[in-house]
Formats: structure tokens, C-alpha cells, sequence
């Protein structure tokens, strides 16, 4: 596993931050998963029965990630985890984008499970990955956005600078038909039990073990 770190201002702000790690190498990416549209389907009435009465934010995960955000300053009704994002657009009949497999099945899983994530190309991340809150001014290339601002937000940096938060990776370190070596970082918030950060983790690799013969590692992190 990547070694990950905090810096001062994190620590600083949020106390008890968890980080839910699954990594594979030799990993397969391809077009898509004959499999899948029958786990969507099944994860989208199980939203919209869950749902049916409450609204996402009632939900005490999403509200502790919510309150996660908070902590750091950042308004997640202007900047949703990727998380309720992802859950919001399910319940209003929006589907998911289709990426690749890789993509696919983390956004399922962050879904069903509502914890943001993140998901990265290890060869693309050059050093320690260090958790940080983004200093004013500063920024990187989104996936579908040629600049996302990092300033006042809970970010991951690397030698090279900022590649992602939990509401949107980054295009530096983003899954692509090249990738073999991938990390998937949920972001945990204190009140939020390992338990349950584990069965998240282990959903995520029971899917993933599809595409590789080799291990896959899952890691559960406070720092």
C-alpha cells in the first residue's frame, strides 16, 4: 500500500479522519460488464425505496460526510460528496455514465454504500499521498473539467501536486484502458463505523476480483 499521510491543517480540523483503501494490480479495464445493469438496477430500487419518505441529506452517513466537509469549511450543498451526488442522480431516474468496469463498479459501490471515493491510477501517483486541505489559489485538471479549484477543500497531493477530493478526481491519475495498478480511497467520516467502512471496501474488491488474478488488497486507515 501507498504510504498516506496528513498534514497539519487536516489534523488540525478534522480529528478522527478513516480512510477505506482497496488496491489491485494486474488489473483488466475494459468497455463494460455484461453483470452490471443488473446490479444497477437492483441498487436503484433499493434507493428509491429508501428514500421514498426521506430525503438523501436525513441519511445519517451522508450527513456525517456532510458534517465532514463542514469541518474544513467546505459547503457540500454547493460541492456534493460524490457520494450523495452519485445517489441523487439514481433516485431522479438520471442513471450513471458509463466509463469502464473499473469506474463503473466504484460508483455502484459508493452509491449503495454512500461514502465518497476516489479512484486513482497508482503508477500516475509519483510519492507519499499526503491528505491535506487545498491552499487558496490552487487547482487541477478535472476529468470533465479543464480546472477544478482546490482552495478550502479536502484534497490528496502527491510530488507532483493536487490530483483529486472527494467530490471529483482528477484527469493526472484517472482510470484508463492503460491502467493495471489501481487505488480506490473512500473518504470515512469519525462517526462513521469501521464495520461498515469494511463491508464497503470488501464489496468493492468481491467486484474487482473479477478482473485479477492477483490479490487485492484492502487497508483500513485513521489518521
Amino acid at each position: 500500500m501507498k504510504n498516506i499521510i496528513k498534514s497539519d491543517q487536516i489534523a488540525d480540523k478534522i480529528k478522527d479522519l478513516k480512510l477505506g483503501l482497496v488496491e489491485a494490480t494486474q488489473i483488466k479495464v475494459l468497455p463494460g460488464d455484461d453483470l452490471f445493469e443488473e446490479e444497477l438496477q437492483g441498487l436503484v430500487a433499493e434507493l428509491k425505496q429508501k428514500f421514498q419518505d426521506i430525503a438523501p441529506s436525513d441519511d445519517p452517513v451522508v450527513s456525517a460526510t456532510r458534517r465532514m466537509y463542514r469541518q474544513v469549511g467546505w459547503e457540500p450543498t454547493k460541492y456534493r460528496p460524490s457520494s450523495e451526488a452519485l445517489v441523487r442522480r439514481l433516485i431522479m431516474g438520471k442513471g450513471l455514465y458509463r466509463i469502464n468496469n473499473l469506474v463503473d463498479y466504484g460508483n455502484l459501490v459508493s452509491a449503495r454504500f454512500h461514502i465518497p471515493m476516489g479512484l486513482y491510477d497508482l503508477d500516475s501517483v509519483h510519492g507519499d499521498i499526503c491528505i491535506d486541505v487545498g491552499k487558496e489559489g490552487e487547482s487541477y485538471e478535472g476529468i470533465s473539467k479543464p480546472k477544478i479549484s482546490a482552495g478550502g477543500k479536502i484534497i490528496l497531493r502527491d510530488h507532483d501536486g493536487v490530483f483529486g477530493n472527494p467530490t471529483a478526481d482528477s484527469k493526472r491519475t484517472c482510470i484508463t484502458e492503460n491502467t493495471n495498478h489501481v487505488l480506490a480511497l473512500f473518504f470515512v467520516s469519525s462517526t462513521i463505523d469501521e464495520s461498515y467502512a469494511r463491508n464497503t471496501m470488501d464489496s468493492l474488491a468481491e467486484f474487482y476480483s473479477r478482473y485479477t488474478a492477483d490479490k487485492i488488497e484492502t487497508e483500513f486507515v485513521r489518521l
